[in-house]
C-alpha cells in the first residue's frame, strides 16, 4: 500500500470513528473537527487512538498539542535520552538530550523569566501551581523540536497554542509569515503588470473575490502562474498594438 493509499485509509477510517464518537457526550463536545484532527494527527505518528484521546493529544486553535508525558514517552521509546541537570529548579528547567542513532547531543532550558516575557505566567493557572512542571513542559518541547523532530513531528506541547494571549502568534505561524513575506517580491511582477492593463486588473481582482483568495501573494502558486502568464501575454498585445499606432503614425507622417 501507498503512503497516499495509506493516508486516504486513515481518513476514511479517523471519519468513521468520529461519528461513533460524537454519540458520545463528552466526544461530542469537542466537535467532529478536534476529533478528526486530533486522529489524523495520532495516525501520523502510530500513537494509538486511545491514548491520543484520553488525556494524550489536545486540538488547539486548529493544530494539535502533545501531552508532556506522551512526548517524553514517544522520545524515550525510540531510545534516545533526556536528561535533567541538576541545577534545575521552579524557576528554571535545563534539560539535555541524546540521541541513539547519531549520538547528537543537545541541551536546552525554559524559565520562569521567559514565561512571564511570552505573557503566559499567570495568576490561577497551572504556571503559579506546578512550576517545576510547566517548565519540564516547555524545555522538552524545545528540545524535542531541535533534536528529536522526527519523533514528535509537527507537535507542540500541551498549553504551548492554547495559553498563548490572544494575538500571539506561535512559532511556526511566525516562520509561516516570514516565508510569505519572503516570497512577496516574487510577486511583484504580476502586480506591476496589471497596473498597465486596468481591464485586466479588475478581471483578476473580481476572480481573487470570487474564490475568497485575499491578495496576490495567498493565491496558489499554479494559479499564480498561469494569470502572470495570461497577463504578459495580454501586455504584449496591447505593447504589439501599441507599436503598430507609432508606426502607422510615422507613416502618416512622412506622406504628408
Amino acid at each position: 500500500m501507498t503512503k497516499q493509499e495509506n493516508f486516504l485509509k486513515a481518513v476514511e477510517t479517523s471519519l468513521k470513528t468520529c461519528d461513533s464518537l460524537l454519540k458520545i457526550p463528552s466526544f461530542a463536545k469537542l466537535g467532529k473537527d478536534a476529533l478528526f484532527t486530533v486522529l489524523i494527527h495520532a495516525h501520523s505518528l502510530d500513537i494509538d487512538p486511545v491514548t491520543a484521546l484520553s488525556g494524550g493529544l489536545f486540538y488547539a486553535r486548529g493544530k494539535v498539542e502533545m501531552s508532556a508525558r506522551l512526548m517524553n514517552a514517544l522520545i524515550r521509546s525510540r531510545g534516545h535520552q533526556v536528561l535533567m541537570d541538576e541545577r534545575s529548579n521552579d524557576r528554571v528547567c535545563i534539560l539535555h538530550g541524546k540521541r541513539a542513532d547519531s549520538g547528537d547531543t543537545l541541551t536546552q532550558s525554559f524559565s520562569l523569566e521567559e514565561a512571564k516575557s511570552a505573557g503566559i505566567y499567570r495568576a490561577g493557572t497551572p504556571w503559579t501551581a506546578y512550576p517545576k512542571d510547566m517548565l519540564f513542559a516547555r524545555a522538552l518541547s524545545r528540545l524535542a523540536r531541535q533534536l528529536f523532530p522526527d519523533v514528535i513531528g509537527n507537535f507542540y506541547v500541551q498549553g504551548e497554542i492554547s495559553e498563548l494571549p490572544r494575538g500571539v502568534v506561535t512559532l511556526d505561524e511566525e516562520e509561516e509569515s516570514i516565508e510569505l513575506e519572503e516570497q512577496k517580491p516574487e510577486r511583484l511582477e504580476l502586480t506591476e503588470i496589471l497596473e498597465k492593463l486596468p481591464e485586466q486588473k479588475q478581471k483578476v481582482s473580481d476572480f481573487m473575490a470570487k474564490k475568497g483568495i485575499k491578495d496576490l501573494f495567498a493565491m496558489p502558486e499554479a494559479l499564480y502562474s498561469k494569470i502572470l502568464a495570461q497577463a504578459k501575454a495580454e501586455l504584449e498585445k496591447e505593447q504589439a498594438k501599441s507599436e503598430a499606432v507609432e508606426t502607422e503614425s510615422e507613416v502618416l507622417g512622412e506622406e504628408i
